[in-house]
């Protein structure tokens, strides 16, 4: 039997062309049925998650999916009537409370801080009364409380915020509790709550305040 003729340089060459060929189609199909290597997948970000925020018997939870900061008329203590979503871009505390709402007497004073603190931050902390009543009542329990820094806004016709199954206004947050802080990010995205009177100066609460700074 004749021993096997080697192989000219142009047909190693050739067979070595192939091979790599076929090397990087076996790589890509892998990518697609995503059975890609751990190098290439460690090239993609993990997407960042809100850190976890505990305060009392309640907790920070996420919305799903997130939503943007709708555009409504706010009416203010102050006479001003800003466009909700006109906040779009630098984060916000959006807090809904009631003059009735005892918890809501323990909050204020330090949401009242905590915008004092943010004032030259980015963060905008908003405060708005579901008071059914006359704006007075309301102009009354401000003072009483020396809130000073924290802009107070009002929702009489539940405009901003509902807490009945039916919602007749189509407002666009819901209450599941008095008070309730709705968060938004930088990006104007609604990514979740925060149910009941929190401790905003928390190391927990600053850092979820500051994930709402970078995303």
């Amino acid at each position: 039997m004749s021993a096997r003729a080697p192989k000219s340089p142009e047909g190693v060459a050739h067979l070595a062309s192939r091979r790599t060929f076929v090397g990087r189609l076996v790589a890509t199909l892998s990518c697609l049925t995503g059975a890609a290597p751990a190098v290439a997948q460690s090239l993609v970000p993990p997407r960042e998650r809100p850190p976890a925020f505990r305060s009392g018997s309640h907790q920070f939870t996420s919305l799903r999916p997130q939503r943007a900061l709708p555009h409504i008329r706010m009416r203010g203590l102050d006479g001003t009537t800003p466009d909700l979503a006109s906040l779009r871009g630098a984060p916000v505390l959006l807090n809904f409370w009631a003059t009735w709402c005892a918890a809501c007497r323990t909050e204020l004073p330090i949401l009242d801080a905590l915008a004092a603190a943010y004032r030259t931050r980015g963060l905008h902390v908003l405060a708005i009364a579901q008071d059914r009543g006359d704006r007075a009542s309301v102009e009354r329990y401000v003072r009483l409380l020396n809130i000073k820094s924290l802009p107070v806004y009002l929702d009489p016709a539940g405009d901003i915020a509902y807490s009945d199954r039916e919602n007749p206004r189509k407002a666009p947050f819901a209450l599941y509790g008095m008070p309730m802080t709705y968060l938004v990010a930088r990006s104007g995205m609604v990514i979740g709550y925060m149910p009941g009177a929190a401790d905003w100066n928390s190391g927990e609460a600053r850092a979820l305040i500051a994930y709402l700074d970078r995303n």
